[in-house]
């Protein structure tokens, strides 16, 4: 998850979206991949790809960067299941937000962007997080 220093506006939702999916594409993998790629492969222990593994996320997983942790209030505030391709953290009209950018439920040239208040996290009983702002952009 990357944070940010600025905010989230609907007049610049759609390139902090491409920004954020270039960034996520260029990342290296997350800390479980990198672990296994430090380490030097043995002759007795070779890895091979886990088909569980790589099937669980969703059948329409896009083979992009590795899949992205999203904040279980912020999952049932967007209302949806799938993967998310990037999320960052930062402001939106002064609240304290989430942008997460999900495969588009219908059309793969695009994405869907949510922006949803953060106040939800970390809150007991857990609440459902309220969405702010949601837009579909082409795919970059």
């Amino acid at each position: 998850m990357a944070k940010s220093a600025g905010g989230f506006s609907e007049s610049t939702l759609e390139d902090q979206v491409h920004t954020l999916l270039a960034s996520a594409a260029t990342k290296p993998p997350t800390s479980d991949s990198a672990d296994t790629e430090k380490k030097a492969p043995s002759v007795e222990k070779q890895s091979t790809p886990k088909s569980d593994s790589l099937g669980s996320e969703s059948p329409r997983t896009p083979l992009r960067a590795p899949t992205v942790s999203v904040p279980p209030c912020v999952e049932q505030g967007i209302g949806r299941k799938a993967a998310a391709l990037a999320m960052e953290e930062g402001s939106y009209e002064g609240k304290h937000a989430f942008l997460v950018v999900l495969p588009h439920p219908s059309d793969a040239t695009r994405v869907q962007a949510y922006v949803v208040d953060a106040a939800c996290v970390g809150e007991k009983p857990a609440v459902k997080g309220k969405l702010l702002l949601t837009r579909a952009y082409t795919r970059p």
